[in-house]
């Protein structure tokens, strides 16, 4: 019998009653589904037929890199506001970056911090630490000069890249640091408009360096010796959002970048050379190293990037691009169903688009459905190809396949090979198929730790009867007995309603059911905790009715009342406030934007009909 089977198959049994405990045995002597996911794996079956092919394992990014693209250096490799590199361009700028890197004092196992939306230097960076064997300590800009240096000193980062548009507020507390050497890179250093670009003036009073200062001081060495596979060797650190408390450094090893490109191209999606990907997911988040630059690179897949999350360069750039793939956040695909975009899109084909991904934050069956819609109506039979993933879990967890349709609620299912899921109650006993709880994840390419935060590492990490680890991912939801995954929301997500708890995402799911909202986020009054406010967008027919016909719009709210109150079964979970809009604002991470979104309530609507406070009996 499977190996892996018979762990599970301990693990789960240690704490059911004896008569649940014997008919899951038998079920499985018999080779039957016994109803626990992490026994069956059911999401095997579709991998059974496709030929493997490992070329990445026991490889860094960097060997990776050279094995898939050293025959090919006249190949496209990236495109960059109109800028376009070849892998041969690609593969000399990377040793051009490791030597400068070198003269700056960087060795093995060094950190060298990254500041900087995509750029094509960036990607140069990150393989040149790779080809040295130091690790790529990659920061948002969004944090406050102080949190900035504290991560910074907290890995001894002696290095420090930073994008000339964030330097500004962060110029005076890098300048006490004299023990600092400070990159200064132009963002549009590779790009057309370089030449009319306002540039960042060197302050020499300061240690500031221009990029082509450094690039100029290593070209006098010799190329940078390549550091070698190690298993568990860190590659990079990213930072956790930080919406659980202080924000924490991921550390992630060379293997949570390899084994998920290898098990990516065994997983039946199509990686063949000369394909495009358009991709704005930034480097600070573990998607935007793994999926959005080293996958499709490592693959010969040319990455077209643009660091700008709005919706409208966006729909431009994927009719300017053309891609096969697309990498981006959810909220960048509702901007397909928008007026705006529509009227944009009139007349275009999108025929091009085979792989469009997404993942971030949770769709909606409906959602799924108009932007499909979209997709059909210009052209393409692409399906949107959900994923759910955290950078704690080495970017992906589960993720749609081409070979097959799971239903548009789930987040597809474990990459081959590298991942088990399983869902628990708070004791983890594994629950069944359907039963919703805490989503746990095995994976193999998951982060080494929380940097220098054993605390934190112990309380993410759960071992097992067999000494295995699984990664207690915060999140709610549920397996399909074909696998599959649909992910609820964070466990964290709730509001308290006179004493009662009601997750939000629940009262959101309930309101979408109707047929006139595209767009629903709950959220309790930023003054007043226990009153709920739904902040909705009308879908496009019903916001173009209620422009003639204002006087409709409580009729429509009144409605979604009485849907929540038949879904929810209690008032306490009936908003009572309205928000309409127009849209979602995109936070700089691409998802979006709740803090803004709470806090924006100028044109609060109050519906309280006194029927819809009954109590459902």
């Amino acid at each position: 019998m499977d190996k892996e089977k018979l762990k599970s198959l301990k693990r789960v049994i240690e704490k059911l009653p004896e008569e649940e405990a014997q008919r899951v045995i038998k079920a499985l002597e018999h080779g039957e589904k016994t109803g626990y996911a992490t026994i069956d794996r059911p999401w095997e079956q579709f991998y059974s037929k496709i030929k493997k092919n490992n070329i990445f394992l026991d490889t860094t990014p960097y060997q990776g890199l050279v094995i898939g693209n050293k025959n090919y250096p006249d190949e496209k490799a990236i495109e960059y506001f109109g800028a376009n590199i070849t892998f041969g361009e690609l593969l000399k700028n990377i040793d051009i970056v490791a030597k400068s890197l070198e003269e700056y004092g960087v060795k093995k196992g060094d950190f060298v911090t990254i500041c900087s939306t995509t750029t094509p230097e960036v990607i140069y960076i990150f393989y040149a630490l790779s080809k040295m064997g130091a690790v790529a300590n990659v920061i948002s800009p969004f944090y406050s000069p102080e949190e900035l240096m504290s991560r910074i000193n907290e890995c001894e980062s002696k290095v420090v890249i930073m994008v000339d548009k964030f330097l500004p507020k962060f110029k005076n507390e890098l300048n006490k640091e004299k023990n600092k050497n400070v990159i200064v890179l132009p963002m549009m250093n590779s790009s057309l408009l370089r030449l009319i670009s306002k540039r960042y003036k060197i302050d020499g009073t300061t240690n500031e360096t221009s990029w082509k200062t450094f690039l100029s001081d290593g070209r006098g060495r010799e190329e940078a010796i390549i550091d070698l596979y190690e298993p568990e060797k860190p590659q990079a650190m990213v930072y956790s959002s930080g919406t659980t408390g202080a924000s924490k450094g991921i550390l992630l090893s060379v293997d949570s970048f390899q084994k998920l490109i290898n098990a990516y191209g065994n997983s039946g999606f199509d990686t063949s050379r000369r394909q495009k990907v358009y991709q704005n997911i930034p480097p600070w988040h573990s998607t935007g190293l793994s999926l959005g630059i080293n996958f499709p690179l490592s693959f010969g897949v040319k990455v077209c990037t643009d660091p700008r999350f709005d919706h409208d360069v966006f729909i431009k750039n994927v009719l300017r691009f053309r891609p096969e793939y697309i990498l981006t956040n959810t909220s960048m695909y509702q901007g397909f169903t928008f007026d705006k975009s529509l009227r944009r899109m009139k007349g275009k084909s999108l025929e091009f688009l085979k792989y469009p991904v997404e993942g971030g934050e949770t769709l909606t069956e409906k959602d799924v459905a108009n932007i499909e819609g979209v997709f059909r109506t210009h052209g393409s039979t692409a399906r949107l190809l959900n994923g759910y993933g955290q950078c704690e879990c080495g970017a992906t967890v589960t993720t749609d396949i081409t070979s097959h349709k799971f239903s548009n609620s789930a987040s597809g299912i474990p990459l081959p090979d590298i991942t088990t899921i399983g869902v628990f109650d708070d004791e983890f006993r594994e629950l069944k198929y359907g039963q919703r709880g805490n989503i746990a994840v095995k994976t193999d390419i998951g982060m080494i730790e929380y940097f220098k935060n054993p605390e934190a590492t112990e309380k993410f990490f759960y071992t097992d009867i067999n000494g295995e680890q699984w990664s207690l991912t915060g999140d709610i939801g549920y397996i399909n007995e074909d696998g599959s995954l649909v992910v609820l929301g964070r466990k964290s997500d709730y509001s308290i309603i006179n004493g009662n708890k009601f997750y939000n995402f629940d009262i959101e799911r309930a309101i979408l059911q109707s047929n006139t909202v595209k767009l629903c986020e709950i959220q309790t009054h930023p003054a007043d905790d226990n009153r709920l406010v739904a902040h909705i967008v009308w879908e496009n027919e019903i916001n173009a009715l209620l422009k003639k016909n204002p006087e409709k719009q409580e009729e429509y709210l009144s409605e979604l009342q009485e849907i929540v109150l038949k879904t929810m079964k209690s008032s306490d979970a009936v908003p009572y406030s309205f928000c309409v809009r127009d849209g979602f604002p995109s936070a700089q991470s691409g998802k979006r934007d709740i803090k803004f979104v709470k806090n924006d309530i100028d044109n609060l609507i109050e519906v309280n009909k006194p029927q819809i406070k009954k109590l459902v009996k």
